[in-house]
């Protein structure tokens, strides 16, 4: 049996992969097949958070969920999160710039090939180590 959301979450990918195909078949003019859009990865979006996926550096393919404060603001344009270095990372880290002496890593997103930000397979901002 499906939860609401379950039930929800699979309504709209499935609506979101006929309206793909749809559009792929005005604009071919092709007869496609509506069954070999069923395999495509097609995610939902949230309204008040976004999943990212960290490339390199060291949050290297961590994820983590990103709450927009603000609806419209979209995809942040970097990231910095802290590093656990330990106890003795934190001793070392007072004569750092920041304030808190704590590291942090920062992460842009990652452009594709074609100067677009990347996604993962399931739909997951990928952003990639800066400093």
């Amino acid at each position: 049996m499906y939860s609401c959301d379950e039930w929800a979450y699979n309504y709209a990918r499935g609506k979101a992969r006929r309206e793909l195909w749809h559009r792929c078949v005005n604009r071919t003019g092709q007869a496609l097949p509506i069954e070999e859009f069923d395999a495509l990865p097609v995610w939902v979006e949230y309204p008040d958070r976004y999943e990212i996926e960290c490339v390199g550096g060291p949050h290297d393919g961590k994820r983590l969920t990103v709450r927009l404060t603000v609806l419209s603001e979209g995809i942040k344009p970097q990231i910095d999160m802290p590093v656990d270095e330990g106890v003795a990372g934190l001793l070392a880290a007072t004569d750092t710039s920041t304030p808190s002496g704590m590291r942090t890593a920062s992460y842009q997103p990652l452009l594709n090939e074609h100067g677009f930000p990347s996604r993962a397979e399931d739909g997951a901002w990928r952003y990639r180590y800066l400093r």
